[in-house]
């Protein structure tokens, strides 16, 4: 968006499309899936059941109007052997207009490789996906490397979307780091790209340190313009701590933005226990 507008209509024109725009946030939904997306899981010694909270909030700046987005996930999940299935309940607050989500996914440990299935839907739906579906799958290509190829697929009032997310994740130690690269394609609209960097670090026996960025187009597609006009990048990092035994405490932050004037700063907190 220009930053000086000399005639009054077309003041008033940009603070409608700021308005309206306001529940298109996050159409996309690439950033969350790319920066979230999890490794595989280890064979279970014996059954686990688990739970996960999640919480993050976030200022936002979105051309002439300022806000807050919030997130409150609640994961409940359950591992025998060499499978883990589990089911997430979400509620999305943004600018005051709230959507919830229900999803449930299973991971498939095979040894030498892995995958993760996922299903889920919206309702109340202002913004976010009417039903969505997620298949990842990594192949061991040598030691502690992997390739790995997911894929996405989201159903909105407005039409489809597909992301397609090829890439490579090392794992080393406690530790592991990964790259990939993405490809989206939304229906009626051209074609966006991103590339992906993040890590996870064991610095001690309990202490994890995480990271990563994301740079690319329509992370967001808060707009909903051509991708070339919606370019941004995404900086994110956080700790987690051992409490106790299978408790884990997670604090995290991120600086995102995107054009042509989307600003977003997040702090975001979690608790999970195994049993």
């Amino acid at each position: 968006m220009r930053k000086t507008f000399k005639p009054i209509v077309t003041a008033i024109m940009l603070l409608e499309a700021c308005f309206s725009s306001a529940y298109a946030a996050e159409q996309a939904e690439t950033a969350r899936l790319v920066q979230k997306m999890a490794p595989p899981q280890e064979e279970a010694a014996r059954d686990k059941l688990s739970a996960d909270a999640y919480y993050e909030q976030s200022n936002i700046m979105q051309g002439v109007r300022t806000g807050r987005w919030s997130e409150w996930t609640e994961t409940i999940g359950y591992s025998h052997r060499n499978i883990q299935v589990y089911s997430a309940f979400s509620r999305f607050d943004r600018f005051d207009a709230k959507d919830y989500a229900a999803n449930f996914g299973s991971y498939l440990n095979f040894g030498n490789s892995y995958a993760h299935l996922e299903a889920g839907f919206g309702w109340d739906v202002d913004y976010i996906y009417n039903f969505q579906s997620t298949s990842e799958y990594a192949h061991r290509l040598y030691k502690g490397l992997y390739w790995q190829m997911g894929y996405n697929y989201r159903d909105y009032d407005s039409g489809s979307s597909h992301l397609v997310y090829p890439g490579l994740i090392y794992y080393f130690g406690d530790s592991y780091l990964s790259a990939d690269y993405g490809i989206g394609f939304i229906e009626g609209r051209d074609t966006s790209h991103l590339g992906a960097v993040k890590g996870d670090f064991a610095i001690t026996k309990f202490l994890h340190v995480r990271m990563g960025i994301i740079v690319g187009d329509r992370l967001y597609d808060i707009n909903e313009l051509d991708s070339k006009k919606e370019f941004g990048y995404i900086v994110f990092g956080g700790l987690t701590v051992k409490i106790y035994k299978e408790m884990n405490a997670r604090i995290g932050c991120s600086y995102s933005a995107e054009e042509p004037k989307f600003i977003k700063r997040s702090l975001d907190f979690a608790l999970s226990v195994k049993f």
